[in-house]
């Protein structure tokens, strides 16, 4: 039974993953149209990192929330060890996607401005994510209480998934298309309801113990 868990639950990912490195294809942006030769190489392969983040700080969630599916598939000890690992890849894919996109124009044209804010919020992302990471990895060498970095580390992960939400929603028009953008609320949406049903069974379950 468990196998049959972990199978569904790998497949889901997979799905996830496939799903959303397609979208850079079938909707294409139009910046790709104006560019040619190794920049364009370089932007799709900025937006294919920015794919994989996405996808990547979506599982982190579902990780993080846990439930009794996940646990009894793979164990509470892996779920914790590939949410302390996935946090360093989203980061890495992050750092590649804002490299990628920004190499073709010119480190010199970095997008700042009122103008360009889904861009600044990419920005705030990405300053979120790698402190998170920093503070978690060396949580002990910077002398933080667990309790306290536990209180803001787990709203801190709340916000990086609306902040992403909100920058690729506005970033790319190839998001400014019905499907894509709906492929996407949906997923946010659904993954919201996903930790406040497994945060609601885990209260059930603790005030059934404690009627025991």
């Amino acid at each position: 039974m468990d196998y049959l868990k972990r199978f569904i639950a790998v497949a889901i990912f997979l799905l996830a993953l496939a799903s959303a490195l397609s979208l850079p294809y079938v909707y294409e942006s139009q910046t790709l149209w104006y560019k040619f030769g190794l920049d364009k190489t370089a932007l799709r392969a900025g937006q294919l990192a920015g794919m994989f983040a996405l996808t990547l700080l979506f599982t982190q969630i579902v990780l993080a929330a846990g439930g009794s599916f996940l646990k009894k598939a793979f164990g509470l000890k892996n779920i914790m060890r590939w949410h302390r690992t996935n946090g360093v890849l989203i980061v890495f894919f992050a750092c590649t996607h804002v490299f990628l996109i920004l190499a073709p124009e010119g480190l010199a044209n970095l997008p700042i401005g009122k103008k360009f804010w889904p861009e600044m919020i990419g920005s705030l992302l990405l300053w979120v994510l790698v402190s998170m990471v920093i503070s978690s990895r060396y949580r002990e060498r910077l002398k933080l209480d667990y309790r306290r970095w536990r209180a803001i580390h787990k709203p801190l992960g709340y916000f990086a998934a609306l902040l992403v939400v909100i920058h690729v929603l506005y970033v790319s028009d190839s998001f400014a298309q019905i499907v894509p953008r709906s492929i996407l609320l949906v997923t946010f949406v659904a993954l919201l309801s996903r930790v406040a049903w497994v945060k609601a069974h885990a209260r059930i379950q603790k005030k059934r113990g404690q009627g025991t």
